[in-house]
């Protein structure tokens, strides 16, 4: 979404990106949850969970870079410190 855009929704571009950078904070949080979970784990069925778990992650990574995008987009900053993504 361009400045064009913008101006066609008269939408509140601060209030839009604080809520992308919850949704991001929220993408980083569960990216981690899904990689440490598969680094972690131990017992009899890790080697067929830990690629599951893998997977999950890429797809959180991959939802982190789409907000990310809009984000700057929008002219906005992403969220740049883990200390707040809770």
């Amino acid at each position: 979404m361009g400045k064009h855009g913008i101006k066609i929704l008269d939408l509140d571009v601060n209030k839009l990106i604080y809520l992308l950078n919850q949704a991001l904070s929220e993408e980083w949080l569960a990216f981690y949850q899904y990689w440490i979970g598969a680094r972690l784990m131990e017992g009899p069925m890790r080697s067929e969970i830990e690629p599951e778990l893998l997977v999950h992650a890429t797809q959180e990574l991959n939802h982190a870079v789409l907000v990310v995008n809009r984000i700057i987009q929008l002219g906005g900053t992403p969220v740049l410190n883990p200390s707040e993504w809770t």
